[in-house]
């Protein structure tokens, strides 16, 4: 597992991650091209946004990412990144946020180390390649449960790890 720091030190100048209470309408345009669905409402736990400054020197949501509270733990979901935005940036930007590991990278970081103190642990459903290259070197790892993942914060005690795992696992897919 990488070191949970927040921000890679080469974005700093043009990247900011941060918890958004109100994201919704920044998320929505990502959301959209991503999942082809409404954006988390601001009453769906933490909204987590990288924003890039462009070359006008705007701030432009460009990845999105959601950490819900269940029971003791967080359930994470919703990992998008807009191309769009990405593409409108000049390559030698492009090759920064690549050689930082991408944004996704950045918000997970940021989460994880945002929340792991109020958090058990961190659960997720990933099917995806691109996605899991991303949480694994964030520190989760696979459950015997197709597509579950976790990222421990604590380890509980075994009755309890079970119990909290069997209640993730009969959400579905969140």
């Amino acid at each position: 597992m990488e070191s949970p720091e927040t921000l890679h030190p080469g974005l700093a100048d043009f990247v900011v991650v941060t918890e958004i209470a109100e994201a919704q309408a920044l998320a929505e345009p990502i959301f959209q091209r991503k999942y082809r669905a409404p954006a988390p409402p601001a009453s769906h736990g933490h909204h987590i946004l990288a924003l890039v400054r462009t070359l006008d020197r705007a701030w432009v949501a460009a990845s999105y990412l959601n950490y819900l509270p269940f029971e003791n733990a967080m359930l994470i979901g919703g990992a998008c990144t807009d191309g769009a935005v990405l593409g409108g940036l000049p390559e030698s930007r492009r090759a920064q946020i690549r050689s930082a590991g991408g944004l996704m990278l950045q918000t997970v970081r940021y989460g994880e180390a945002r929340f792991a103190e109020r958090s058990i642990a961190t659960f997720g459903h990933c099917g995806d390649d691109r996605s899991w290259a991303v949480l694994s070197r964030c520190g989760y790892q696979r459950l015997d449960h197709p597509h579950l993942i976790v990222r421990w914060n604590r380890e509980p005690k075994p009755l309890v790890r079970s119990e909290l795992i069997r209640k993730v696992d009969a959400l579905g897919a969140f």
